[in-house]
């Protein structure tokens, strides 16, 4: 299906003053005890149901009732651009916007964040399924990251590949063994998956990849379930050509059934109220949590939405620091370990920044980034929890008896579940079979390297060209890993005030918070999830690189039983 792009004219581009997040209160967090993992109240109450009219009638000249003619659907098409403008006027006024490219004559300037206008189905039971998961990589990436010794032997080979895997590993070693001040961590972590549907196959959530350090998105993909709601209890549940198409899109009856399809999304309120736990667990009133951001950071949107959170809900205030900002304005108590900025002592540090090479512009920023986990801070993350979300550790546990290692056997059977094919590269990893096989059929392989965020991986024939360039040692720094292949759905897309009708693609993403000191679980929990779709054909999913709009799961009800005695099921194909 050939893509259909309308555009609207842009506003003028001013950011609300207000927007309210919500209504909890510190006092709710307060309250809760810090043992035995006490979970964080949710508040987000469930939508009143959307007013449905009864459908019209006309009376005739003899008194008898005439029902009028059933209405024509209006096609997807009709409908994005009849919605385009209220749409994306919608979500600029509800913070889903990035900072313009060329803004240096009006630093206020900023543009609409990439929104797709309807979210996209997924399988109910396979998005339960998942969320069930979010508790055990929280206790997996935690038990990992205390196991240093195996955590150092995976690692080493990558690390004598790349060098800035060879920097963090380094560093975390010089750090224990000076002796750890802070043993308490918190985790913000986001595990991906794609729904692997090949032909002829049971469809199945696979991960991609588990993110630990600045997964990112969670507050746009809150708000972007807020604009759903909108545009489906507003526009879907009226009784006119545009509501019609609209269900007809989803497969439904009327709106409560539209509504009823999308899940509520706590990301916006379990994040900064982990982050307060956090900073409660630390006990020192007037302390600040720091963020520790990129320069020129343009998704400022997304992060000052936590930020405004921690302070209306729980009068915790945010400090914003860039890693060269933090070497020159920070010191630490050499005696205590307190780490202090802008004459406030820092309770916790949260990375937004800090997880590629890039944002290690100089030895000042290593310098900085050592400082503040040699410090009493709490991190989000520590190094160690850096090196877990490593592809290579990533690949290491797929191995027969690693995850076991780490927890219970039933527990590691469910994660094990959603493990895609996944394979080592370089001296000792015996490769030469599977790199044959990726370079015979590269379409069913993704080469990936020791990086986050968009655009490192290598698709298709790149992957054999790739590999035939790098010596054994190099190989080391990359592991190869099973194509996911999931189903297209016709998906309505807006960027940049306009909108593109195409089929399209997912990754879903589930957030979880954990704090926990290697002995103790204080927090562990489900927080929220992220949709990002693409058009087919896009390999890379970052909606910051350019990749990919944010979207939402629409949850649609199982047609089959999937093997295995799973329950994650077949969605409706329309």
């Amino acid at each position: 299906m050939a893509a259909v792009q309308v555009s609207r004219q842009q506003g003028n581009g001013q950011r609300p003053a207000n927007v309210l997040l919500g209504t909890e209160t510190a006092a709710s967090l307060a309250g809760g005890s810090m043992a035995g993992g006490t979970s964080l109240d949710r508040i987000i109450k469930p939508a009143s149901p959307a007013y449905m009219p009864t459908s019209p009638v006309v009376k005739s000249q003899d008194s008898s009732v005439m029902p009028v003619q059933p209405k024509a659907a209006a096609t997807i098409e009709s409908v994005a651009k009849e919605l385009l403008t209220p749409a994306v006027q919608y979500a600029e006024l509800h913070g889903l916007l990035y900072e313009a490219k060329d803004c240096a004559e009006d630093k206020s300037m900023a543009s609409q964040c990439p929104v797709a206008m309807f979210p996209f189905p997924i399988p109910e039971q396979a998005f339960h399924d998942a969320v069930d998961l979010s508790v055990l990589w929280n206790k997996l990436v935690d038990a990992v990251a205390r196991d240093l010794p195996w955590l150092y032997a995976t690692l080493e080979p990558a690390a004598q590949a790349d060098p800035f895997t060879g920097r963090l590993l380094k560093m975390s070693k010089d750090i224990h063994a000076e002796g750890l001040r802070q043993s308490l961590t918190l985790g913000i972590h986001r595990s991906d998956y794609m729904l692997h549907e090949p032909d002829n196959h049971v469809p199945r959530f696979l991960q991609v990849e588990l993110n630990t350090i600045a997964s990112s998105m969670a507050s746009h993909s809150a708000n972007t379930r807020g604009l759903h709601h909108y545009m489906l209890g507003r526009y879907g549940s009226r009784d006119d050509t545009v509501a019609l198409g609209i269900r007809e899109h989803f497969g439904v009856a009327n709106g409560k059934e539209l509504l009823h399809g999308l899940p509520e999304n706590d990301a916006l309120k379990m994040i900064p109220a982990a982050m307060a736990w956090a900073k409660r667990a630390y006990s020192a009133p007037g302390s600040v949590v720091l963020f520790v951001v990129q320069e020129g950071e343009r998704n400022f949107a997304d992060q000052r939405w936590l930020e405004y959170a921690l302070w209306e809900h729980h009068g915790v205030s945010v400090i914003r620091r860039s890693l060269a900002e933090i070497h020159r304005e920070a010191r630490m108590d050499s005696s205590t370990g307190k780490l202090c900025l802008a004459e406030h002592e820092v309770s916790v540090v949260y990375f937004r920044a800090g997880y590629a090479p890039e944002d290690y512009m100089s030895e000042a920023d290593w310098e900085a980034r050592g400082l503040i986990e040699r410090s009493l801070a709490i991190k989000c993350p520590s190094v160690d929890y850096q090196l877990v979300g490593a592809k290579k550790v990533q690949q290491a546990l797929a191995r027969s008896g690693a995850v076991e290692r780490f927890m219970g056997l039933a527990d590691a059977a469910k994660l094990r579940r959603c493990f895609a094919g996944l394979w080592g590269l370089g001296p000792g990893e015996d490769d030469a079979s599977i790199i044959e096989q990726a370079c015979k059929a590269p379409e069913g392989f993704v080469l990936k390297p020791q990086r986050e965020g968009g655009g490192n991986n290598f698709y298709g024939e790149q992957v054999a060209v790739k590999l035939k360039e790098l010596s054994p040692e190099e190989r080391s720094a990359y592991i190869l890993m099973q194509r996911i292949l999931p189903k297209q759905r016709i998906s309505v897309m807006t960027r940049a005030g306009t909108v593109q009708v195409m089929p399209g693609i997912s990754e879903f993403g589930f957030y979880s918070v954990y704090l926990g000191d290697g002995k103790r679980s204080f927090l562990s929990e489900h927080a929220g999830h992220l949709v990002r779709t693409k058009a087919e054909g896009v390999d890379e999913g970052g909606v910051a690189a350019g990749y990919a709009v944010i979207s939402s799961p629409f949850l649609e009800k199982c047609s089959h039983r999937c093997a295995e005695g799973s329950e994650a099921c077949i969605s409706q194909t329309r």
